[in-house]
């Protein structure tokens, strides 16, 4: 999910606004008053706010864990275990939960025993590989005659003589033909010594690991046909739809995973029942496939094949070297590739547990029915003891830099580093980030694309890549026609330098605060957005009843206010630069 841009928290007020009216609230207060809430003893916190002005309700789940939580070895697991939470559990998902998960097990072990000897086959092939290298290039066609047939698995190989000048004999296997259909006839090859180096070197160190590498291989991809076959696609997602549900989805962040969907109100029992099951005791099936899947090829899509998704990756990396910002939501490639299924089940074990979870409601739900439910179907989660995230970003010590040669458009971005969503400057942060780089209005659109021309888009906000710890306030400029990431960059300083310099005016001030009261009405995002309003300020500031004092911040931010954070902020000590140059095609 993107970072929420600034002032989301505060256009969507226009939605308690318009409920409260179907509620019959007039006042904040009103409003304030209506939202119920009770704790389980396990620690699962459940806010209901009623509105039965039609038969739906639309949840939030909230877990207090996300991308930033994630270590070394381990990245992209919060995001595989939001996928698995779809794949049912033990009486939803399966035709045979036992045979299933004894085929589970085998599974695993296939997995480990299949991930051993890859990791070990890797750098035996890059030792091979360098010998190849070695092979001069007029002797690349020999050598590469010489190759295909040890590929395929040669019955024997011998040779005459050793070094240069020596003979190699290949014996194809037994049953290997041409095209033709003609058995092919054994082969002898002249050799020099680094060719002779390269054969005797992918016979005694590649030839046997490469072949218990496809034996496993296939020992794997057989015991996840084999786990599947107790699998019922879907069946989870059937439930919701079949029951008048919609909307089902979910996301992972930096520092939260959510979960949602929409049912009419006299499926509530239902819900409670599902929802309950799956963060108590899902069962992750189709790990392996999943992870493999889907979750791969959105890494490639998002990151491998985007190169502005290669740029922001490399730009987190750079950006933040101690709290867990430092790497992108979905995980680098090998952590997926390696990750196991008891890795993601001690994840779950450890984060899933009451105290990390917050649940809101919102709609035509009665307040005693929901807590009788989730008694009922909530109580076999663990409470748990999350250990919190306590390392913190060091003060930056000189502005970091990063270029990537890339053929594609090219792009600016800078990053100053900010305190979090619960600092008592946030809403000064906002307040500036409006007011640099928020919609036409804004200093850079007017400057940059506008005025100079020097790009097709600029802009900025707070909270890159997270809220919930230490974090950025980005700018983000797409160049014009014939500019490059260099020509926007002193732009966008002196645009920045001003508002150190002299702070912003008091119409500028007064704009953004109208903007703020207005975006009551035109963030009207009914039930969902009231319950993700909910469950997002309790569970990034402990207590929702903040997100009605959202407004008052914003109003009480002063004209110095801006001055004074400005030039905390905006030091190019406390600044990194990321910029895609774009490289001619050859």
């Amino acid at each position: 999910m993107p970072a929420r841009k600034p002032f989301a928290t505060l256009v969507a007020v226009a939605a308690l606004l318009l409920v409260a009216v179907g509620a019959g609230a007039q006042t904040y207060l009103d409003l304030e008053d209506q939202v119920q809430e009770f704790t389980l003893e396990n620690g699962v916190r459940f806010i209901v706010l009623e509105n039965h002005d039609v038969p739906v309700f639309s949840f939030r789940t909230f877990v207090n864990v996300g991308s930033a939580n994630e270590v070394r070895g381990i990245t992209g697991l919060s995001h595989i275990l939001e996928h698995m939470a779809f794949k049912g559990t033990a009486d939803i998902g399966t035709t045979n939960y036992k045979k299933e998960k004894k085929a589970m097990a085998v599974e695993d072990v296939a997995f480990d025993e299949f991930k051993k000897v890859r990791l070990a086959l890797e750098p035996v092939v890059a030792g091979y590989d360098n010998r190849v290298a070695r092979i001069p290039e007029d002797r690349l066609d020999n050598y590469a005659a010489v190759e295909a047939m040890l590929n395929d698995a040669p019955a024997d190989v011998s040779f005459a003589g050793t070094g240069s000048g020596s003979q190699v004999t290949i014996i194809p296997a037994v049953g290997d033909d041409t095209e033709s259909g003609e058995e092919q006839a054994p082969r002898t090859f002249d050799l020099q010594q680094e060719e002779y180096d390269a054969v005797l070197y992918y016979l005694e160190e590649v030839k046997d690991l490469k072949a218990e590498f496809t034996a496993k291989d296939k020992a794997f991809e057989d015991a996840k046909d084999a786990a599947r076959e107790f699998v019922v696609t879907n069946e989870y997602g059937q439930i919701v739809e079949n029951n008048g549900g919609n909307g089902l989805n979910a996301y992972t962040s930096s520092d939260v995973t959510v979960y949602h969907y929409n049912l009419p109100s006299n499926r509530l029992e239902l819900w409670a029942y599902l929802e309950g099951g799956r963060m108590a005791k899902p069962v992750l099936r189709e790990f392996y496939t999943e992870k493999d899947g889907p979750v791969t090829e959105e890494r490639r899509m998002r990151t491998d094949n985007s190169p502005i998704g290669r740029m922001i990756e490399q730009f987190e990396n750079i950006m933040f070297m101690a709290n867990g910002y430092h790497h992108g939501t979905i995980g680098y490639m090998s952590d997926i590739n390696n990750i196991s299924r008891q890795d993601c089940q001690d994840y779950f074990d450890a984060n899933y547990v009451g105290s990390n979870i917050v649940v809101t409601l919102v709609g035509d739900v009665q307040f005693d029915e929901v807590k009788k439910f989730a008694e009922k179907y909530f109580k076999d989660i663990p409470a748990g003891d999350p250990q919190p995230v306590e390392t913190f970003e060091p003060e930056q010590l000189g502005e970091k830099r990063f270029v990537m040669q890339d053929p594609s458009q090219p792009i600016f971005a800078a990053g100053y580093h900010i305190k979090n969503v619960r600092h008592p400057d946030w809403p000064v942060y906002e307040v500036i980030a409006d007011v640099l780089g928020q919609g036409r209005t804004s200093r850079l659109y007017k400057s940059l694309v506008k005025e100079q021309q020097l790009a097709i888009q600029a802009m900025s906000f707070a909270g890159f890549p997270g809220q919930k710890h230490d974090t950025g306030l980005i700018v983000f400029a797409v160049p014009s026609k014939g500019k490059t990431g260099y020509d926007v960059e002193e732009a966008v300083y002196a645009e920045i330098d001003k508002i150190v310099a002299e702070g912003i005016t008091a119409e500028e001030l007064e704009a953004v605060k109208q903007r703020t009261r207005a975006n009551f009405i035109r963030g009207l995002r009914g039930n969902a957005g009231m319950a993700s309003q909910l469950a997002y300020y309790q569970t990034f500031t402990g207590d929702w009843r903040e997100l009605f004092k959202q407004v008052e911040a914003i109003d009480s931010v002063t004209l110095a206010d801006v001055k004074r954070v400005a030039a905390k902020v905006f030091d190019s000590k406390n600044r990194t630069v990321g910029i895609i140059e774009t490289e001619e095609d050859s």
